[in-house]
């Protein structure tokens, strides 16, 4: 079997789509795979446009490099690893330096209120290129450290978006678990998901699962709550000083820009994925407020023209003579000019620039258009031989001895075979996958029959009315099952197989 297909089922695992029934998985799930797998080519236009964070590694200066070119050694400055700063939320109150307690009472109010007390804060390590002559030669300690944000906001299934995403994330998080990097994850859609860290193999392990089988969720996009989160945590873990943050989204959302610049400082960069050409439209009320309610260099011009203009008009009002009426409108005219040129500028500035701040924001911003999984895929004669190989390694397995891990693999089969199917457009492409899928379903349903047989006496008393009903209608079906009831009620019936045989 070529290199296509002939770890599928290892990835599945690695995926945790084995320990997980299905109920907990969302739809379509395998098209992950395809997606990663194409990922692992470099030259795919898709792993081109990814490159730039497919590829993210840590700041901060490198060492010298060989004659062959690769970077040498570093080793990190090992003095304190702490450095002073202003309190930046009340938060950081116990950690402040200790003699500033010794301050009057209405003084240390005062100056917390004015966020003028010292707090220690993580600093990040210093590097410098090892001399490969020198005596205290010592490795590289530096690891890679990213914060993801992952949109689960509804508006995410379409167009497979959260699968990519997923697929970034995956194919992200196998490349740093070789070097054992330090990565946070949380997911956010009107709400904001819990905490995940990975820094060593289980971890690792661990998140990708739970990534894997995130579903998308909310109908809203808490971006600047999410943002707000990440940069709190960032500065109140110190393991996580000089991490960056990942956003994967689909939306477009409009922030406050100057505050979130603000609390990202010099010190927090955010880098994007953006995954289809979704855009928001200022409204005619928010352009008034933007236009009359903020303080910026435009809004105090038109204030200070504003103000003229009053002046001019008062003066027409109470001019005396004709010739000083006709100067004053003439004056009234060119001022008015003016501020219509002023509002008409800063309004094109708002339209255009509105929902793009989180651009604005990221050091790396890039813009990913929806994929279409039929032109993704382009399932080949190849691609289809390596498929079909991989139905004939499990159905030798199967004829061999049917267990509850030769169900599972059926099963998981069925379900990719439906979603390759569902993503080919080429109609005598589709012909074969279902005849393979096919196929596969009467094996599936012989090996449980076998199944079921073999355990008959205990295995029957457990099942409902309901449940036998629905087992006969199942196994009665073959090339036109009901998917969905399919993965429901197998996932079940394995579950309760598994408990009576101890776990085969």
């Amino acid at each position: 079997m070529s290199n296509a297909y002939e770890h599928f089922f290892d990835i599945m695992e690695d995926l945790g789509f084995f320990e997980h029934i299905y109920e907990s998985l969302p739809p379509d799930f395998t098209a992950v795979f395809e997606i990663a797998r194409i990922l692992e080519d470099a030259n795919h236009p898709l792993t081109a446009t990814l490159r730039p964070v497919l590829s993210l590694k840590a700041p901060g200066p490198r060492g010298k490099r060989d004659e062959d070119g690769a970077n040498l050694q570093v080793f990190i400055d090992d003095r304190e690893e702490y450095e002073a700063g202003l309190i930046r939320t009340p938060q950081h109150l116990p950690r402040m330096y200790n003699h500033q307690w010794l301050l009057p009472e209405e003084v240390l109010y005062r100056r917390l209120a004015k966020k003028e007390l010292w707090v220690p804060y993580a600093r990040e390590p210093r590097y410098y290129a090892v001399d490969p002559d020198a005596d205290d030669y010592r490795p590289d300690a530096r690891k890679q450290k990213l914060y993801v944000l992952l949109d689960t906001s509804s508006s995410m299934a379409l167009h497979n978006r959260i699968n990519l995403a997923k697929a970034v994330v995956y194919h992200f998080l196998k490349q740093n678990m070789k070097e054992l990097g330090y990565i946070h994850l949380r997911t956010f859609d009107t709400t904001i998901g819990e905490l995940h860290e990975a820094r060593d193999i289980a971890s690792f392990r661990a998140l990708i699962s739970y990534v894997m089988r995130v579903h998308t969720l909310g109908n809203g996009t808490a971006m600047a709550r999410a943002i707000t989160q990440a940069v709190r945590d960032i500065n109140d873990l110190p393991q996580l000083a000089g991490t960056e943050i990942l956003v994967i989204t689909d939306g477009a959302c409009a922030l406050d820009e100057q505050a979130i610049r603000g609390m990202l400082g010099d010190r927090i960069v955010i880098n994007t994925i953006k995954i289809g050409r979704a855009r928001l439209f200022a409204s005619k009320s928010m352009i008034h407020d933007t236009l009359y309610e903020d303080d910026t260099t435009q809004h105090r011009v038109i204030e200070r023209l504003e103000k003229r203009r009053k002046e001019l008009r008062y003066q027409l009002d109470h001019a005396q003579s004709g010739h000083l009426r006709r100067r004053y409108e003439e004056s009234l005219h060119a001022i008015q000019q003016e501020i219509d040129a002023q509002v008409n500028a800063m309004t094109e500035e708002i339209i255009v620039g509105y929902g793009h701040e989180l651009e604005r924001l990221s050091e790396l911003f890039l813009q990913i258009d929806d994929i279409d999984l039929p032109g993704l895929f382009s399932i080949r004669d190849e691609q289809l031989e390596d498929v079909r190989a991989l139905c004939e390694q499990v159905r030798v397995e199967v004829d061999a001895h049917c267990s509850l891990e030769q169900l599972r693999k059926l099963a998981l089969l069925l379900d990719h075979l439906h979603v390759l199917i569902k993503n080919t457009s080429d109609k005598e492409m589709r012909r074969r996958l279902e005849e393979l899928r096919d196929d596969v379903a009467r094996r599936l349903k012989g090996c449980l029959e076998t199944q079921i047989e073999r355990n008959a006496g205990g295995f029957l008393r457990t099942l409902t009315n309901a449940d036998k009903h629905d087992l006969e209608f199942l196994l009665a079906s073959s090339g036109s099952m009901h998917l969905n009831l399919w993965r429901a009620f197998i996932w079940k019936l394995l579950a309760s197989l598994r408990r009576m045989v101890g776990g085969e």
